[in-house]
């Protein structure tokens, strides 16, 4: 029980600093006014917009899950486990969906 709570803490905080980190990623288009470099600012903006909700949305089914489990007295610390993996493996998917969409030239 207590490694579950610390557990869904842990993806609280991750589920938080993964979410404003994709954001942030937006900072990747400042380059595209310069020579030679080109941007596809719909999959950015598409990226950028949908990360965050992606990454509160697994948070927020994680955490459910992880209650009833708990209620009912079922082991509960692989839940939060799958959850933190699923964030850092969106996380990253979407920082490769900004680095796709930013084309540096010269």
């Amino acid at each position: 029980m207590v490694a579950s709570v610390v557990l869904l803490v842990v993806l609280a905080l991750e589920a938080v600093v993964a979410g404003w980190a994709i954001v942030f990623l937006s900072l990747a288009f400042g380059s595209c006014n310069a020579p030679g470099n080109s941007c596809n600012v719909a999959l950015g903006g598409a990226v950028v917009y949908v990360g965050p909700a992606l990454v509160g949305l697994i948070a927020l089914v994680v955490i459910v899950w992880a209650v009833f489990r708990m209620v009912r007295r079922w082991m509960t610390w692989p839940v939060p486990v799958v959850g933190i993996t699923a964030i850092v493996v969106v996380f990253f998917a979407c920082r490769l969906l900004v680095d796709a969409a930013v084309t540096r030239g010269i």
